[in-house]
């Protein structure tokens, strides 16, 4: 069942994509996907992974969390742009599991399953730079306690991305605080990562490692970070549009106790680029 819900989630979520990815005209073609290493300032562009994580090995059981991550890229003037990146997670999983991104005060539960808290971050950057910095929120949407922190939440964010040949290299991290929201849960004090190590094998395989860390301030010094090592490999693939798919594994080296040992995560990538009108 959990699988079946995985399934149902990535083919309405796709068949959403190929819709907008035909309604907009591409004026470039970059032929894998991902953003262009010098965008145009006349551009916008749009990409909306979707990761599917199968985690094990917490004290509570096994479960299955599906994130849409639309990030969008939009020129401001000649100088600035405007990136906002959001995360939607979907899952089916028990309450409890520390070191949940957004939710590190996780409410005990049996097996649940639905729409977690939403989070949004807004950066701004200069055309051509390598950083970005801006401000991530989080909302409580989730439909159960269990799934969500039940506050909201705000901070600092910043993001680093470098091309080289072969190699893409990015960082995308935020500082969450909680300023109001269920007075009976916990507060939330936690940094966000999420980064990226890209390699390219050939004209249709690429290595990548894409690490979710975490670190619950609030928490003891020893049951604070969550840090996965691992990897995978990815494939291009060229339909009506490019698209990546990757399979990765990670192994949670340094997690608090209770939190989930293990993930293998399946992600899908769909690109595509908005003109601008004049």
């Amino acid at each position: 069942m959990r699988y079946l819900s995985a399934i149902v989630i990535l083919f309405c979520v796709g068949g959403t994509l190929h819709a907008a990815a035909e309604e907009h005209a591409t004026t470039s073609e970059q032929g894998q996907a991902s953003e262009p290493d010098e965008p145009s300032a006349r551009l916008s562009y749009f990409l909306l992974p979707i990761e599917v994580d199968s985690d094990s090995g917490a004290d509570n059981g096994d479960a299955l969390i599906s994130r849409v991550l639309p990030a969008n890229s939009i020129p401001l003037g000649e100088k600035w742009r405007l990136l906002n990146l959001g995360i939607l997670t979907i899952a089916d999983a028990p309450g409890g599991r520390p070191g949940s991104p957004g939710n590190p005060d996780s409410l005990p539960s049996p097996q649940v399953f639905g729409l977690g808290d939403i989070t949004d971050a807004v950066l701004f950057s200069p055309h051509g730079a390598v950083w970005s910095f801006g401000a991530i929120f989080s909302f409580p949407t989730a439909t159960d306690d269990a799934l969500g922190s039940g506050k909201w939440n705000a901070g600092p964010a910043f993001r680093l991305s470098y091309r080289s040949g072969p190699w893409a290299l990015g960082l995308l991290g935020g500082n969450l605080r909680s300023y109001a929201g269920d007075s009976a849960r916990g507060d939330v004090h936690q940094l966000l990562v999420r980064g990226l190590v890209r390699r390219t094998v050939n004209e249709k395989w690429f290595f990548v490692y894409a690490p979710i860390i975490t670190a619950n301030w609030n928490a003891d010094s020893n049951q604070r970070w969550l840090v996965p090592i691992g990897g995978g490999f990815g494939r291009h693939f060229i339909f009506r549009r490019p698209v990546n798919v990757t399979l990765q594994y990670y192994s949670n080296v340094v997690r608090p106790d209770g939190a989930p040992s293990s993930v293998i995560r399946f992600g899908l990538t769909i690109p595509f680029s908005i003109p601008q009108k004049p």
